[in-house]
């Protein structure tokens, strides 16, 4: 029988203390066979290295490094992932816990694709269940296009699974992406993803959280600036710009053209090409949105008038901040 392939798992942490037990213990606790953690911390000035060292000492397969000083998550992310020498890699977030056959039915599910992911259970800060899963939010199935990440994202680090090859395309990684959302990206360009349809991850929702996908947060807490939607046409335009740089992709040419398009949006009263483009392509282009049919059509028709139009109607959501 051939050896099992080892799974590094790539942790990062940073002022942890509060979840990181509960972390660890359910990474110790899976039941795949070959596994080793690669913990960062990246200066942290409450207990997470303290936490760290005792569960060192008890497992050999937790190794720990620690930066001398922050350098930020994208880089203490990079550098995680660098330090990973198992044939597959397993990012981690402090926060959340793991099922104990989280590993074993993703690698199971990888078959011959770059990269596998599973579903999520969203628990608030105390661990307790919310009742949704991240299957709620997104359409979630197996993918190979990577058009289909323009615009949304199921694929959350936590969840994912993939080849160490794929670092080869992915690093460095970009400054203004998500990092899981640009590992995605690249796995859906360089062999596919599969799909995991158990919620093998107690995905933790709180305050400091990246992401609020429980909905939960008020409008006071989230803070929405002035300009914010203009902002989130930057974020778009930004992906799509680094989509299109990626040159061991197949749909480079695509992405330029949907590149150029988008840039008209910000002088032009009217965006009819875009427009155009956006209903011809959106059932690639909005694949990931839970609505179907019609809705695609409305999501592209969103994108009619340009920003100066666009201002004028909302002046504080599309005004500079």
């Amino acid at each position: 029988m051939p050896r099992l392939p080892l799974i590094s798992i790539a942790l990062c942490t940073f002022n942890g203390e509060p979840y990181l037990r509960e972390q660890l213990d359910s990474l110790l606790r899976q039941d795949y066979p070959r596994l080793k953690i690669i913990a960062i911390d990246d200066a942290s000035t409450d207990a997470t290295p303290d936490i760290l060292g005792e569960y060192s000492a008890r497992d050999p397969r937790l190794q720990i490094h620690r930066n001398p000083s922050n350098l930020g998550f994208r880089h203490n992310f990079e550098r995680a992932l660098s330090l990973c020498s198992g044939d597959l890699i397993a990012p981690c977030d402090q926060d959340d816990i793991w099922l104990p056959s989280k590993l074993s039915r993703l690698q199971d599910t990888l078959g011959t694709a770059m990269m596998s992911y599973c579903d999520s259970d969203l628990i608030d800060q105390h661990g307790h269940a919310l009742g949704q899963r991240i299957s709620d939010k997104f359409k979630v199935a197996s993918l190979g296009d990577p058009v289909a990440f323009v615009f949304n994202n199921c694929v959350p680090g936590h969840a994912m699974l993939f080849r160490r090859e794929l670092l080869a395309g992915a690093l460095p990684l970009p400054s203004n992406l998500f990092h899981d959302w640009w590992l995605a990206y690249v796995a859906a360009s360089k062999g596919g993803i599969k799909y995991c349809p158990e919620p093998l991850v107690s995905y933790r929702q709180h305050a400091t959280s990246v992401t609020d996908l429980s909905g939960r947060r008020t409008a006071s807490e989230v803070g929405k600036p002035r300009g914010y939607k203009l902002e989130a046409l930057h974020d778009i335009h930004q992906r799509i710009e680094s989509f299109a740089g990626f040159e061991q992709g197949r749909e480079v040419e695509f992405l330029h053209m949907l590149e150029a398009l988008w840039r008209e949006q910000e002088h032009k009263l009217i965006c009819l090409k875009l427009t155009r483009f956006l209903l011809q392509h959106r059932h690639r282009l909005f694949a990931l949105q839970t609505d179907q049919r019609f809705r695609h059509s409305r999501r592209a028709l969103k994108y009619f008038w340009g920003v100066p139009v666009k201002r004028l109607i909302q002046p504080y959501d599309y005004g500079h901040g």
